[in-house]
């Protein structure tokens, strides 16, 4: 079954500009069916790199980066269920499709 593939919400940058951090797979009607969706690692700047980062000014809410598994950091999802891992969104993409065959 092939989709329509449209951007998530949500964008993460890159050395290379913004990037989709979530993919929509849409069926004819419109409906979502499936989503492709980036594991955030951790975080490398400058100053080093850093697994946690802090949503609020005193640190009380934090977001965890753990490192991403081994074989990929896009997860395709069909439902609430993981039907592939990939180290790039296309690949992603293909596996959430062939699991709806």
């Amino acid at each position: 079954m092939r989709l329509r593939w449209v951007r998530g919400r949500d964008s993460f940058l890159t050395e290379t500009g913004a990037r989709a951090r979530e993919w929509l797979g849409l069926d004819d009607a419109g409906n979502a069916v499936a989503r492709v969706i980036h594991l955030d690692g951790p975080m490398t700047t400058a100053r080093g790199r850093f697994h946690a980062v802090a949503l609020d000014d005193e640190a009380r809410l934090i977001r965890l980066l753990p490192r991403p598994p081994a074989d990929g950091d896009w997860l395709a999802l069909i439902g609430g269920r993981v039907v592939g891992r990939a180290a790039a969104p296309l690949a992603a993409v293909r596996h959430a499709e062939a699991a709806l065959q």
